[in-house]
């Protein structure tokens, strides 16, 4: 792998990070269509931009679940 892969790898990787953290900011149905809109506008999302936006969403879910542990 070059280190251009990686590269775009990687923003694509905090794109799908960035993308996440504003759904969990504002958790709308019309958030989430924008969203879909604009990750999906060459027909195909990139695996990195997936990685990404699972990753954001279960580390949020793992905060709450701490959080709601200590209480």
């Amino acid at each position: 792998m070059t280190n251009d892969h990686q590269d775009q790898n990687d923003e694509d990787f905090n794109y799908g990070c960035e993308c996440a953290m504003t759904l969990l900011n504002e958790p709308t149905e019309d958030c989430l269509n924008d969203l879909i809109d604009e990750l999906d506008e060459d027909g195909m999302i990139s695996t990195e931009v997936v990685y990404g936006l699972l990753a954001t969403i279960l580390m949020s879910l793992n905060e709450e679940n701490q959080e709601s542990d200590e209480h």
